[in-house]
């Protein structure tokens, strides 16, 4: 059996809780929140034994073998590389940190035990099978990439740390991320990246606007427009492919289009299986999949499907996207 601590009481926590008590192999032993209140009321709900306010003190007095790290972007960095001195496995949720020196040393200081991230979208059947398409040459040549993603967040959504620099970003490292990473997972390692960000209507000091390029091999090149600063409340988030024998048009887990010869189109089947009291609709789904797989990844001594090598290609993308709306040119990766 493995022992598991949870890291944060956010709401996602309780999406982690509820799969990890339903694994035959993990057992949540201890959970922590600097809010003790938010605590207590997760382990009533799911009958775990130990709480605290300070994830040291946990590190010290529970014999766990893993964590799940849920916290706000900023403490990432600190709570992975203390709980790897412990030894202990590792899923951490996006982003890794907020920084891409403080993520290549989470990975270095990583290295020797199970360390994955939440980049669920690739457990997505239309992503594998995208991902399949292009590999396989069956859309021929990449012709027209695009990534359109709206997400309205009020002012209330900002009226906390996400809404300050210490955060990391704004939308692109807090909500577009996913996407971006779906992208990596298609064509793989960036070589340049272009683009610009703003602050439209938010009393922020992070982007709610982004737009841009990025170049990856091949002559392959995304346009790419993120934005929370206005629009419907409901996610909106296309991820368009054209290529020389074929067109993909995907929305989150649901297929557009498909004109892909001589491969069927992906399962349009709901794949949600986590209850959204549970897990909020706008998290979309395959949270499960990647959870199951860390706790099988430690159980059958593998590595994970998702690793945090896996993470760092999007992650070059947003802070090279960063800094080339600072400096106002075309950035390298």
């Amino acid at each position: 059996m493995i022992r598991f601590g949870i890291i944060g009481c956010g709401n996602v926590s309780q999406t982690y809780l509820y799969e990890l008590s339903r694994n035959i192999n993990s057992e949540v032993v201890a959970i922590v929140d600097t809010d003790i209140t938010k605590a207590h009321n997760n382990a009533e709900l799911f009958g775990v034994a130990n709480v605290y306010s300070d994830y040291k003190e946990m590190l010290n007095n529970e014999h766990i073998d893993a964590v799940i790290i849920c916290t706000p972007h900023f403490a990432h960095y600190e709570q992975a590389i203390a709980c790897a001195k412990k030894g202990l496995h590792i899923l951490c949720e996006k982003p890794l940190a907020t920084s891409l020196e403080d993520i290549k040393k989470m990975i270095d200081e990583c290295s020797k035990m199970k360390f994955s991230v939440m980049l669920q979208r690739r457990f997505y059947p239309n992503s594998i099978a995208v991902a399949n398409a292009i590999k396989s040459g069956a859309l021929g040549s990449i012709i027209e990439v695009s990534l359109d993603f709206t997400c309205y967040k009020s002012p209330d959504f900002y009226n906390n740390w996400r809404g300050k620099k210490i955060s990391g970003g704004g939308v692109l490292i807090s909500q577009a991320l996913h996407r971006i990473d779906q992208l990596s997972f298609f064509f793989g390692e960036a070589q340049y990246v272009e683009g610009i960000t703003k602050i439209i209507q938010q009393e922020i000091e992070v982007e709610d606007y982004a737009k841009g390029e990025i170049y990856f091999s091949n002559d392959i090149v995304a346009n790419i427009e993120a934005n929370n600063s206005s629009g419907d409340p409901d996610t909106i988030s296309i991820i368009k492919i054209k290529g020389s024998m074929g067109e993909i048009v995907l929305s989150d887990d649901k297929t557009i289009e498909w004109r892909v010869k001589g491969m069927p189109l992906p399962s349009e089947a709901d794949i949600n299986r986590i209850p959204t009291k549970y897990r909020p609709e706008y998290y979309g789904p395959c949270h499960e999949e990647v959870i199951n797989d860390f706790v099988d990844a430690i159980f059958n001594d593998r590595q994970p499907i998702i690793t945090g090598v896996d993470a760092l290609p999007s992650m070059e993308i947003i802070f090279g996207f960063y800094k080339s709306a600072e400096m106002k040119k075309r950035i390298a990766l």
